[in-house]
């Protein structure tokens, strides 16, 4: 590292150096405006928004975010002429394997791969790329012994791969009963598929499904759907992200849905409820957790609760967030219930972990999580200023499994989108504040206050 520090380094800067947060957000405002790919047609959402005398819409963002894993980005290889051994805590060992081959110019066959614990992962450690194990074979060829390569910090966080940027424009009427009628959704953002390997699985008809999912399957009654996608290009690399779409969906389908529910003057979770008799497994979730958190019940003076649902890889998760404001206006998270139908069960207390993690996981981007570009360049470095949750901010955390006959589903990811819809709900709740975009910062609460 202090012979790295001497190196007086000249970029060719190129195209990149043009990428700023603050032009991305213009411009994607400025596709929201105008029709994208169709992703999901129900009936004729956009004539009866045409003939409603009250259309509620909304525009939620969401920033680019890092994985951030306690275990910075490693990789050891030692590479001898006919041989390979590397040894690194990998999620795509076919595909690493495959890109070390090329590299150290080798088969496949005659590299052994060997997985250490991850220390993180989160998606970043499944990079189509294989950039960090590219990275060692090429180090190892030149120096010509065993090497192991780590990144720094601030290296992990400003040369990596994020979750993607979206932006949503909404809008929607309802009926004579207060529930939505018509709901016309587009969503503006990069695709993490495109220029991989499975992008021609994942994109259909210049959809990628990873961009609409948790959207555009929608399980609520809303007759007239119409939900649309821009996707949009640029040379900030992108990735997969724990929950992937559903990241950042839930926020905005959840956070909408909340809306409605109180124009309409309703409960928001029987308004949910009223939309989902359909739907059975998201029902059994929604009430068991809006049960176990004591919905409807007096709650300390100056809190509030909010709930979200939402289904992921093949489980269904409901989160009830507790909070309150501070003397300061800070949020302050008290108590978060959650309840998971996610199929048949083998160890419950993996499940229970996993709740855990995914709630913590989804706080620390709900609360803090924000990659900004100026010029090209990443401005956050390191946990000073891409902050994760700490012990004192962290919610007492309760995790109720549905008892279920069910395939079993996903346990790893899908903990992670309720969580920020049920806090930002909860906010709602207690103050007023409606805030659409992530993170719920103190300053954004201020600004949503004062707006009122």
């Amino acid at each position: 590292m202090k012979g790295r520090d001497q190196l007086q380094v000249v970029w060719e800067e190129g195209e990149g150096a043009k990428v700023s947060t603050s032009s991305m957000a213009k411009e994607y405002a400025r596709l929201a405006a105008t029709p994208g790919l169709v992703a999901r047609k129900d009936e004729d959402a956009p004539a009866v928004l045409a003939r409603a005398s009250r259309v509620l819409e909304a525009e939620y963002d969401v920033p680019y975010l890092a994985h951030a894993t306690m275990e910075p980005l490693n990789c050891f290889v030692d590479l001898k002429g006919d041989s390979c051994l590397i040894r690194t805590g990998s999620q795509f060992q076919t595909v690493d394997r495959a890109a070390a081959a090329r590299v150290a110019g080798l088969k496949p066959e005659q590299i052994t791969f060997e997985t250490t614990f991850l220390g993180g992962g989160f998606g970043r450690r499944a990079c189509p790329a294989s950039d960090f194990v590219i990275d060692a074979v090429q180090v190892a060829k030149a120096v010509k012994a065993p090497v192991k390569v780590i990144r720094t910090r601030d290296d992990d966080m400003r040369a990596g791969f994020y979750r993607p940027m979206f932006h949503d424009r909404i809008r929607a009427c309802l009926d004579g009963n207060g529930y939505p009628l018509a709901w016309h959704q587009r969503i503006v953002g990069q695709s993490i598929i495109a220029g991989t390997p499975f992008e021609s699985a994942m994109v259909k008809n210049g959809i990628d499904e990873t961009s609409v999912e948790g959207a555009a399957d929608t399980p609520y009654a809303i007759p007239n759907l119409l939900v649309e996608l821009h996707t949009t290009r640029n040379s900030v690399p992108v990735l997969w992200w724990r929950s992937v779409g559903h990241s950042h969906t839930a926020f905005v389908m959840e956070s909408f849905l909340d809306e409605l529910a109180h124009a309409a003057g309703k409960d928001p979770f029987q308004y949910r409820r009223d939309l989902l008799t359909k739907h059975p497994r998201h029902l059994k979730a929604l009430e068991t957790a809006a049960e176990k958190a004591g919905w409807g019940k007096p709650l300390p003076a100056g809190r509030g609760m909010g709930i979200a649902v939402h289904e992921s890889f093949g489980s269904f998760i409901a989160q009830v967030a507790e909070v309150s404001l501070g003397a300061k206006g800070e949020l302050r998270i008290h108590r978060v219930v959650c309840a998971i139908d996610c199929g048949r069960i083998v160890n419950p207390d993996t499940i229970m972990a996993q709740m855990e993690s995914g709630i913590t996981f989804g706080l620390s981007a709900a609360l803090y999580g924000a990659i900004t570009l100026k010029d090209g360049r990443v401005q956050q470095g390191n946990f000073h200023d891409y902050p994760i949750v700490r012990m004192a901010a962290m919610p007492e955390v309760e995790v109720h499994i549905v008892p279920s006959d069910e395939p079993p589903g996903g346990v790893g990811e899908p903990g992670v989108p309720p969580i920020a819809p049920a806090v930002a709900n909860a906010l709602f709740a207690v103050s007023g504040a409606r805030v659409r975009s992530l993170p719920i910062t103190p300053e954004k609460i201020a600004a949503a206050l004062k707006k009122g």
